[in-house]
């Protein structure tokens, strides 16, 4: 004959198993809530270095190239606001129209600052799949020569007022502006200047 063993309660009753679920389905929605926005804040350095790196690559490639197409690239190094004849057409002063010049159909064509104005690519490839950018070039005539850059600033005399010796006519400064978007949408710009030198 067997023994009669004692009822002993074990496990939980279904009560308890749904209010322990619904306990843990809140505390977890908290704390996923807190976390979520934070992995998505986590991306965004990442993607700001890779903005940047690809904007600094572009610009140090384009600022690598002369000013102008008729500046000189040997010696003497005449660029074209430095010609001394503007009404000799052979003197060829700085260029009126920007982008690539005749013949110029690819980046590895490109020989002076302007040719790239224009120039967009809308998905970079390799290390920066999803990423794009557009270069513009312009002439930018709202620089103060006199105080921002005294130093390169020439006068035949020295005695000559220093605002005499730059014509506010001649070409001395391309600004070059690069918007580089990102996978997410975000644009980053980038500007730097290009003097006739």
């Amino acid at each position: 004959m067997r023994a009669k063993l004692p009822k002993s309660q074990t496990g939980f009753t279904l009560l308890e198993l749904v209010i322990g679920i619904v306990v843990f389905t809140i505390s977890l929605t908290i704390v996923l809530s807190l976390i979520v926005p934070q992995a998505e804040q986590t991306a965004e350095p990442f993607r700001q270095v890779k903005a940047a790196k690809l904007g600094q690559s572009l610009m140090n490639d384009i600022l690598s190239r002369s000013f102008d197409e008729n500046s000189d690239r040997s010696p003497p190094f005449v660029t074209c606001v430095d010609k001394p004849d503007p009404s000799n057409a052979s003197d060829n002063l700085c260029s009126d129209a920007l982008g690539p010049d005749a013949g110029e159909t690819s980046e590895e064509a490109y020989d002076d600052v302007d040719d790239y104005n224009g120039y967009s690519i809308s998905n970079a490839g390799g290390n920066y799949n999803g990423f794009a950018y557009r270069v513009d070039v312009i002439y930018d005539s709202s620089i103060d020569v006199t105080s921002a850059f005294p130093a390169v600033v020439h006068c035949p005399d020295p005695e000559e007022p220093i605002n005499a010796c730059v014509p506010p006519e001649q070409k001395q400064y391309k600004r070059i502006d690069i918007a580089v978007t990102a996978p997410d949408g975000q644009v980053y710009t980038f500007r730097a200047y290009r003097g006739s030198y």
